[in-house]
């Protein structure tokens, strides 16, 4: 799942910065709002992937209880609405990033297409198995990118192609592979597969530790093209939309 979100916003961080370098942000106050709601969301899926973490630490470390499970469960659901908000704001994006590159959403695609993308399939993996480490670490950087090039063939700028019977088949063999190494059950472990899982986290935490650097920079370049005035106004307009 950290390769995933680390994955999305290198392709959204690029597309931002072309768009920042156009100075198109300081012209037009609906380019920065779009902008502003995608940082934050991904910046959102960052401090939670962070708690998550943090929660399975207390799994390897064998120190964990059942209020540490509920948590992490709650934890876990809680990323799943926010990625599926990521995903409604970045089809709302879609106009304003293909100004930018016509081909952003060709590489989002196989991520955020919400019959057969990856994050899609994560969902689906965390319904069916919510404590396993296939569940929490999904798929490394390698496969990430291996199933995103599958998908991403014969694909246009509106989205995958209508047949996607070799992404689908890429997927599921590449979380069978995942499968054939994971911890079923973090909750339970000896101690073989503990000292595995704080290798795995370790790895995990590198993605989010990059994933929140990009963040703050992508933020900071939004207020340096608004002003910081702007940018209070902009978080003001975004805050009274979610409440409505």
């Amino acid at each position: 799942m950290f390769g995933l979100a680390a994955s999305i916003l290198e392709i959204l961080y690029n597309a931002t910065t072309r768009l920042l370098d156009k100075r198109e942000v300081s012209r037009d106050g609906g380019v920065a709002r779009a902008l502003l709601e995608l940082v934050l969301l991904l910046q959102e899926i960052s401090v939670r992937g962070n708690r998550i973490l943090g929660l399975a630490r207390r799994f390897a470390d064998r120190t964990a209880d059942d209020a540490t499970a509920g948590q992490f469960d709650q934890a876990l659901q809680e990323q799943v609405a926010t990625l599926t908000e990521l995903r409604t704001a970045v089809a709302g994006a879609r106009p304003l990033l293909a100004t930018v590159d016509p081909a952003v959403y060709l590489q989002l695609a196989p991520f955020l297409d919400a019959k057969s993308g990856l994050l899609t399939r994560w969902e689906q993996q965390r319904r069916t198995s919510g404590f396993s480490t296939t569940t929490l670490f999904f798929l490394d950087h390698e496969a990430i990118d291996r199933v995103a090039a599958t998908g991403r063939e014969g694909a246009t700028v509106d989205g995958l192609a209508a047949d996607r019977a070799d992404l689908v088949m890429a997927i599921a063999d590449t979380i069978r592979q995942a499968r054939t190494t994971e911890v079923r059950d973090i909750r339970r472990l000896d101690e073989a597969q503990s000292v595995r899982l704080l290798a795995e986290i370790g790895g995990a935490q590198t993605d989010l530790d990059r994933a929140g650097e990009l963040c703050v920079q992508l933020l900071a370049s939004i207020e340096a093209a608004v002003g910081s005035t702007g940018m209070a106004s902009l978080r003001r307009d975004l805050l009274k939309g979610s409440r409505g």
